[in-house]
């Protein structure tokens, strides 16, 4: 039964990114839908004693402790309170509440909810316990390295139709996403997203996973002589590392044509750093370590890239401190909101209910989400379930280097680097934009947390785990 319920997972995580990043409501019902079903159906195989509970679930008892308390935490922002609890608790939002029943003439009733806007908060709250029961699927499902290799590919194979899709679109002039046509970002690779910085998230992600099979694959045994040397490197260009290597080649296109600034630099960024960790963690520097980093900074960005306008990045990360000199200061503005509903937040999904009462007329129009993650979370969810989320990552972060430093085995200790990179790559990224609020994105950022925990847990042949 185990073998049932982990294709679909694998299905599930291929098709997420497909209708736009699974943004639009529609997509959002599927994902729930998606997430519902698979939980629901684990639930009874588990029932009937044909599914067992895995080490990594086990270890993750403080990630299931933290995805609870947020999750219920969201349900009760849109449930209606007593009004007087919503004044104690929330003066601005019982203030805000009553202007609104006020100006249709209306009293306020005795019970209203502590979100300003309790219907996006519902569905922020279903949104993230189908996240929080895709994490469990993959430490309930995922229980072999033969899976977790699996897994893995279908990620990167997800990463490069997302480029393959988005070059060929810009590269032919179609210009349409796979639904629809295109509405805007004529000219740069969005993939199958609306937003050219959201698929730039998609590929730091899926390029780290393949990071970490090339890292699974490295021999870090140095070669005794030429000939060794020579039979290993022409073993490798008939192995599936041409494949995967080709895949990376092909991601790294479909980043560097997408022309966003934060994007290439979070990748470039993490994938420098958490090599660096890799080293100190594994305390040793191979020659297929080297090779693999140098050809992905020299080959991809010198060579490949350039023949793709790699130069019109640069352009574009020139002109940023320009930009920022006349771009509106929303993050300004939305740290005065984040002190006025620092303790329970302004309801999950509400940015763009909340952020008109801040407007100080330096902009037109209305921003949905403040484009940068650390700032939209603490606003909608509070500071102390802000909080709980930061350390859940910390914990995950911890645990890939762990797996980095204390794993014998090759793919344990290349899922390791997978995590840690993907996840410093989004946040990153996340400093300037809002790639958690993008459904697909914000799953394979969930993925990455769990792939730490299967990394450091996972039992396999090679040794016991250490612990």
């Amino acid at each position: 039964m185990k073998k049932i319920l982990f294709w679909p997972l694998l299905a599930v995580m291929f098709w997420l990114p497909l209708p736009e990043g699974s943004k639009p409501e529609w997509a959002m019902g599927i994902l729930m839908m998606l997430a519902y079903g698979l939980a629901l159906f684990w639930l009874l195989g588990y029932g009937l004693n044909r599914l067992p509970v895995t080490l990594a679930f086990q270890k993750a008892r403080w990630f299931h402790v933290g995805f609870i308390l947020v999750t219920s935490w969201l349900f009760i922002q849109q449930l209606p309170l007593p009004a007087d609890w919503v004044k104690a608790l929330s003066p601005l939002a019982w203030d805000i509440h009553s202007q609104a029943y006020l100006a249709l003439g209306l009293p306020l009733p005795e019970l209203i909810s502590l979100s300003i806007d309790p219907f996006s908060t519902l569905i922020t709250a279903l949104l993230t316990l189908a996240y929080y029961l895709l994490f469990c699927l993959c430490l309930l499902l995922i229980d072999k390295p033969e899976k977790l290799r699996t897994f893995a590919w279908v990620l990167v194979i997800s990463g490069i139709f997302q480029a393959v899709f988005g070059s060929l679109s810009t590269l032919s002039g179609l210009e349409t996403l796979l639904f629809r046509d295109k509405t805007s970002y004529f000219g740069v690779a969005t993939g199958t997203f609306v937003n050219r910085n959201s698929f730039a998230g998609c590929m730091e992600m899926t390029l780290a996973v393949g990071m970490g099979l090339l890292i699974a694959q490295l021999n870090d045994r140095p070669s005794e002589n030429w000939r060794e040397w020579l039979h290993r490197t022409l073993k490798t260009l008939m192995s599936n590392k041409v494949i995967l290597r080709t895949g990376l080649a092909i991601m790294v296109i479909g980043l560097v044509l997408s022309r966003s600034r934060m994007g290439n630099t979070a990748f470039f960024s993490s994938l420098m750093m958490t090599g660096f960790l890799y080293v100190i963690c594994r305390k040793q520097l191979s020659r297929g370590m080297i090779v693999l980093f140098v050809s992905l900074l020299v080959i991809d960005t010198a060579i490949v890239s350039q023949w793709f306008g790699l130069e019109e990045v640069v352009e574009r990360l020139e002109q940023t401190a320009i930009e920022r000199e006349t771009r509106p200061n929303v993050a300004t503005v939305t740290l005065d909101a984040i002190g006025d509903y620092g303790l329970t937040g302004s309801g999950g999904g509400s940015y763009y209910t909340t952020l008109p009462a801040y407007h100080d007329g330096s902009w037109r129009g209305f921003y949905d989400l403040a484009h940068i993650d650390f700032l939209q979370f603490p606003l909608e969810f509070g500071i102390p379930a802000y909080v709980i989320l930061a350390l859940m990552v910390l914990t995950a972060a911890w645990h890939a280097i762990q797996a980095m430093r204390l794993r014998r085995s090759r793919l344990m200790i290349g899922m390791g680097f997978t995590a840690f990179m993907g996840m410093l790559a989004i946040m990153i990224h996340s400093s300037v934009d809002f790639n958690l609020q993008i459904p697909s994105n914000a799953v394979y950022f969930v993925v990455m947390m769990a792939l730490a925990l299967l990394a450091r847990y996972m039992p396999t042949p090679v040794g016991k785990v250490r612990q």
